[in-house]
């Protein structure tokens, strides 16, 4: 026996048809769900959840009504939706992602559709095939309104090339004496540090790594984003070193040695190695480089073309090196009382320290710890604790226990003159030690001062030659011939002319150097946990004293100002 519900589409909305003269016992709620159910309609969306309940209610009503009628009962129930694709497209249109809702009835979203839809937003690029897949089978698979959110386009950012790289093929005496050597049982030997770091002549020293050409990316839109290429850099063997035969960015020895780096170059020192240097060695005085294994002890010297390298303590000692000096352990020294600082207080503004431990360095310096000592690095200051009570020059860095927000060492006491940053975890003491930083502007780069020195020449000979012209001028006027005499002299004043736009444009290319000269980076002293009062900072005749316990801190020297920040 036929049904007498049957349901048919009108469109977009499906109905219900309820056979004329059908017993309303016939059309109760539980079985209208069970024909909408099994009909093709029932992922269609029903007008009202209870739609089904207030159809049976109506249709007992009109047969209450008109049982006699021959016409179908009919009404509206539900509607057919297609699946809904919506495109979002990010700010810097580099993704789009798309929304896909499942459809109540209607059609499921294909392959074909989602790419008409990004093609009518002129979405060309980056389209992720998967993710359109993925969008397909949800519709078709998922129920009813169910959304799911995919990227289907996919920009791709510009990659910058990299700048070129130098990479050193062998140790240096600094990574041979931080690197104790470890026992059968696991333990370190403190005193046994490896094999010498020297080489034989053709050994490999640096390989410089060419720059990369960038990569260029693309929006969505199929717009290209451009990418700079990488910058080459100079590659400078050293003494004792050549550029291979085979490979131009190879750098290898020419002689038996210690290599010292000096990031885009090398060199090959001869080196010498003492247990310790006391008055059993005497003083050194020697052209490469010095490793030490043991001590220097009070009152000694060491002088080296090359880098110095000491296993374990300086005390009131000396050194001088034209590149690096490590020393493993500490620097101790103490304040040497004469009758130029005798007077002097400690807690004076403007106190020197006059110590009896010196390290001057061509290069770096890096040493565990020091105290009452006299660093005077090229490149940089490091240790690795604590100083305290020491004065500091260097044109580089000063960074205590790390750099950046991961310093951890501590900074208390002394004089530091730098024109760099500077890092460290504690800076200062609670006693109030006074410590005292002394900023100054970075010098200005070879080729500037070169630039600046040509433009002066060529000034001082534009003003000497109008000095020429102007006496050329002068004896036109004692010329009998007129025409030469007029000749003469509309030559010499067009040259005059010329001579002073010269002038002019000089000045000006002066001028706009010594400005840039003016410009300079902004100067940090990165303070990671906590500064404590008696720290002074000094640029010129501008001061900043810090009187009050801080935590974290940044200190800047921007726009020739002292400035406080807090470190975030």
């Amino acid at each position: 026996m036929s049904s007498p519900v049957t349901f048919r589409v009108s469109e977009r909305e499906v109905y219900i048809s309820i056979d004329a003269g059908t017993p309303p016992s016939e059309v109760k709620v539980d079985k209208l769900q069970r024909a909408w159910q099994a009909s093709k309609f029932s992922t269609a969306k029903l007008l009202d959840p209870q739609m089904l309940l207030q159809t049976a209610t109506k249709y007992a009503q009109h047969y209450s009504k008109d049982s006699t009628s021959s016409i179908p009962f009919q009404v509206a129930i539900a509607e057919i939706f297609d699946a809904d694709l919506t495109l979002q497209i990010s700010d810097d249109d580099m993704t789009v992602t798309a929304s896909g809702i499942v459809g109540y009835g209607g059609d499921a979203l294909t392959q074909e559709s989602i790419i008409a839809k990004l093609k009518e937003k002129k979405i060309t690029s980056g389209i992720q095939r998967k993710a359109i897949d993925a969008l397909v089978q949800h519709t078709n698979e998922a129920p009813p309104g169910a959304e799911l959110s995919v990227t289907v386009a996919k920009g791709k950012h510009p990659i910058n090339g990299s700048n070129a790289k130098f990479k050193p093929l062998t140790d240096d005496a600094r990574k041979r004496v931080l690197r104790p050597q470890l026992r059968e049982d696991g333990t370190a030997d403190m005193r046994d540090l490896g094999a010498e770091v020297t080489v034989d002549p053709d050994h490999p020293l640096l390989q410089k790594i060419p720059p990369s050409k960038g990569r260029a990316g693309f929006t969505v839109f199929g717009q290209e984003l451009e990418a700079r290429d990488g910058e080459d850099r100079d590659f400078k063997p050293g003494d004792g070193t050549h550029i291979s035969d085979t490979d131009a960015n190879l750098i290898v020895a020419d002689r038996t040695g210690m290599p010292s780096f000096n990031e885009n170059s090398v060199q090959v020192d001869d080196v010498m190695q003492l247990s310790n240097v006391d008055v059993s060695t005497g003083h050194v005085k020697f052209k490469g480089s010095v490793i030490v294994t043991g001590n220097v002890s009070e009152g000694m010297k060491i002088t080296c073309t090359g880098d110095i390298t000491v296993g374990g303590y300086v005390d009131s000692a000396e050194l001088r090196a034209d590149g690096n000096i490590t020393v493993r352990k500490g620097c101790i020294g103490h304040l040497i009382q004469s009758g130029d600082n005798a007077g002097q207080d400690e807690d004076d503004d403007e106190w020197i320290p006059d110590v009896s431990t010196k390290l001057i360095a061509g290069g770096s310096i890096w040493c565990a710890y020091a105290q009452y000592s006299y660093f005077e690095a090229q490149t940089g200051v490091n240790t690795d604790k604590q100083l305290t009570h020491c004065h500091v020059i260097t044109k580089g860095p000063l960074a205590i226990g790390g750099e950046g927000r991961n310093a951890r060492g501590k900074l208390i006491g002394g004089t530091i003159e730098t024109c760099d940053h500077i890092y460290c975890g504690q800076l200062g003491a609670p006693a109030g030690t006074k410590t005292r930083i002394y900023w100054s502007l970075p010098p200005a780069d070879p080729q500037s001062l070169e630039h600046l020195n040509s433009m002066r020449t060529l000034l001082a000979k534009t003003l000497a030659r109008v000095k020429v012209v102007q006496q050329g001028l002068n004896r036109c006027d004692k010329l009998e011939d007129g025409v030469k005499k007029l000749e003469y002299q509309k030559k010499l004043k067009i040259e005059l002319r010329k001579l002073k736009v010269r002038i002019i444009n000089t000045r000006t290319s002066i001028d706009s150097v010594l400005e840039a000269f003016e410009h300079h980076p902004v100067l940090r002293a990165m303070v990671s946990k906590e500064v404590f009062p008696g720290i002074l900072f000094i640029f010129k005749e501008k001061s900043l004293r810090i009187k009050e316990r801080r935590n974290g801190t940044m200190f800047l020297l921007q726009d020739k100002q002292l400035r406080v920040d807090s470190l975030l």
